[in-house]
């Protein structure tokens, strides 16, 4: 890991291990839509999910934990929204061509 903040990633989470498998685990939630809570010309400038993932934890806007939101959950929320969103899209295309 690369990463010029790493000594303060590591301190966040205790110890390297736990370190890569928060970052991997924000890496998968990026890669299934989950917005990115970086400003969208930092997101532009990387676009490896890994690094992506650890610069948010560096920002200190994401908690590392128990007690979060559980992952199925997540997913299953993201999945809802993606439905709603084609949905949306499909009846906007049907609209416009009558």
């Amino acid at each position: 890991m690369a990463e010029k903040n790493i000594d303060k990633l590591l301190a966040q989470t205790g110890s390297k291990y736990t370190l890569s498998v928060v970052v991997a685990k924000r890496a998968v939630q990026l890669r299934a839509g989950t917005p990115s809570v970086l400003p969208n010309e930092v997101r532009v400038k990387h676009r490896n999910l890994v690094t992506v993932a650890m610069r948010e934890m560096a920002t200190d806007k994401l908690s590392v934990g128990e007690g979060l939101i559980d992952e199925e959950r997540l997913t299953g929320d993201l999945h809802k929204q993606r439905v709603a969103a084609e949905k949306a899209a499909q009846e906007r295309n049907y609209s416009n061509e009558e």
